[in-house]
């Protein structure tokens, strides 16, 4: 009976919108559209006379773009690949030529218990992607392996080198050296395609590399610092071998148990000194290039873990970054010792990470933030340390990387 009823009441609307009889049906003629079908409305990104900082915001998803003259945050841009799920922009670099934005997504799974709780527990592939500098569009993407860390170009563009901080490699193979060692990858710039990317070649190098630096101007050599065991690892990029292990203290490494922990590798201007951010050990270590050794005798203890520091053009001065405590203190190399330090509240820079040097007079701090809320970038008086502007940015920023403004 209720069906009997449902279908009469559909055949009547079905009858209410059928044209009466003898009229003709109505019919709507359209031009053909001329338009692109998926168009790119992303505003250009025009670089400020004085700099653009680029900030990886890791758990926002986006890169904070920041005015290096100003200090002030000038847009905020979505990256990745998913458009639900984290895809976590790590690290980020640039071709020497300013055209292209290259970032590393790393896929991190989300935990609790202080600064980098997740770093390198992915089992996720991460990918490396390749960014328009005009208005961040993506240009290309390739695979790489599982917790890309960092990611740096050579001064001539011809690659661009990723690290892979992975610890679960590490923690599934504690009693195979060769299947816990993880892999740096070189990727092709001119290979980074939309669809069908080269797969990059991979080179086994260590324990949870994460911190990397190349020669210059070529790139044919990387130095990495190797966490898991406590090395720096000499890469030949173009045989693709290991060249040398070499422990960052004369006691030797410590296979899966790092008693150091090497984390960052930032090479000096002249490319002769790589300072070693140890955070187990919480110090920073040097090692000589053309000895090809560590350099004991320069060694920095800090009172906190040690994360990416900053060299003076002329490699006299050491800007270090460093964490529980927070705090950033300016070290005079050629006296060895401390000309100021400056001690943060959580408000004004929680988990200080990375210092970039912006001219002779100010340098930046990237501060990570709690990662729930909020990170910052702050631009301090290079000698002062004194804050001279402040940019917000999003959640837990982990890298910076500078564009010059036209004419620097």
């Amino acid at each position: 009976m209720i069906t009997t009823h449902l279908r009469a009441l559909a055949g009547a609307a079905l009858l209410a919108v059928l044209p009466a009889c003898g009229e003709a049906p109505i019919e709507y003629r359209y031009d053909p559209f001329a338009g692109d079908a998926f168009p790119d409305r992303r505003e250009p990104v025009a670089v400020p006379p004085g700099g653009l900082g680029i900030v990886t915001d890791s758990l926002s998803d986006t890169l904070s773009l920041i005015d290096l003259g100003t200090g002030e945050k000038i847009r905020r841009v979505p990256v990745g690949r998913d458009p639900v799920g984290l895809d976590g922009p790590h690290h980020v670099t640039v071709d020497p030529a300013g055209r292209f934005v290259y970032i590393g997504l790393s896929y991190p799974i989300v935990a609790t218990g202080g600064p980098h709780a997740s770093h390198g527990a992915s089992i996720q592939p991460g990918y490396v992607q390749k960014l328009s500098l005009d208005d961040f569009r993506i240009l290309g993407q390739v695979r790489v392996d599982a917790n890309p860390g960092e990611i740096v170009a050579s001064d001539d563009g011809r690659r661009v080198v990723v690290s892979h901080f992975d610890l679960q490699r590490a923690l599934k193979n504690p009693g195979n050296l060769d299947r816990a060692r993880a892999t740096i990858a070189l990727v092709d710039p001119a290979a980074v395609l939309p669809t069908g990317s080269t797969d990059p070649a991979r080179i086994t190098t260590c324990i949870a590399p994460h911190g990397m630096a190349l020669s210059r101007p070529d790139g044919a050599r990387a130095y990495v610092a190797c966490y898991g065991e406590d090395v720096v690892a000499v890469v030949d990029l173009d045989k693709r071998e290991v060249l040398d292990r070499i422990p960052v203290d004369p006691s030797g490494g410590s296979i899966g148990d790092p008693q150091y922990g090497p984390y960052s590798a930032i090479l000096s201007p002249d490319g002769k000194t790589l300072a070693l951010g140890n955070t187990v050990s919480k110090d920073v270590r040097f090692f000589d290039v053309e000895a090809n050794a560590m350099d004991p005798a320069r060694t920095i203890d800090t009172l906190g873990a040690p994360f990416f520091p900053a060299f003076s053009p002329d490699a006299k001065y050491l800007w270090i970054p460093m964490q529980s405590p927070d705090a950033l203190v300016l070290w005079d190399l050629e006296a060895g010792q401390e000309v100021t330090r400056r001690d943060f509240t959580a408000d004004e820079c929680k988990w200080p990470h990375v210092v970039e040097r912006l001219d002779d007079t100010r340098i930046a701090l990237v501060c990570e933030g709690d990662h729930v809320a909020t990170g910052k970038v702050l631009l301090l008086d290079a000698m002062t340390l004194e804050t001279k502007n402040e940019a917000i940015v999003g959640v837990y920023p982990d890298a910076l990387a500078r564009i010059p403004g036209p004419g620097l």
